[in-house]
């Protein structure tokens, strides 16, 4: 079976911000989107979209934290068999006259493709007390700043 994915936009970086640049003709699926102050951005890992980089199962937590690599669907990597990375952004401001959306960070490149923005919803998207793996409980929590 075959899948094909249409880019809805893509990630612009400048010095005036971070913005979701949306496709004029999907741009009427923002309608409310100012109702949320975040949202769960899916985006393709376009760099790394390679028959090689799709191949590798296993790689290293990160900071080479761990005693052995673990699998892809087990960590973080951006070498994974389907190249699909998420960010949950802040939403900032909604610029209908430029058809994006500001956002307080995204840790996709510049121009990469933005294939699904969802509502973040605290009800559904959030797990007290989640367990995970040792590599990842010292993570710092990520500072969210506040971007106008």
């Amino acid at each position: 079976m075959d899948y094909t994915i249409h880019p809805i936009g893509h990630v612009e970086k400048n010095d005036s911000g971070i913005y979701l640049v949306i496709n004029p003709n999907v741009w009427d699926a923002t309608v409310h989107i100012d109702h949320f102050s975040h949202l769960i951005v899916l985006w393709w890992i376009h760099e790394r979209d390679t028959p090689q980089d799709r191949s590798v199962l296993l790689s290293n937590p990160p900071r080479n934290k761990g005693d052995e690599p673990s699998g892809a669907f087990s960590c973080r990597s951006p070498v994974r068999p389907n190249p699909i990375g998420h960010t949950i952004v802040q939403l900032l401001k909604v610029d209908p006259a430029h058809r994006r959306l500001k956002v307080d960070h995204m840790d996709a490149h510049h121009g990469t493709p933005i294939i699904d923005i969802k509502p973040y919803l605290p009800s559904s998207d959030r797990v007290d007390d989640a367990k995970v793996a040792p590599w990842f409980q010292d993570l710092e929590p990520r500072y969210t700043r506040r971007i106008t």
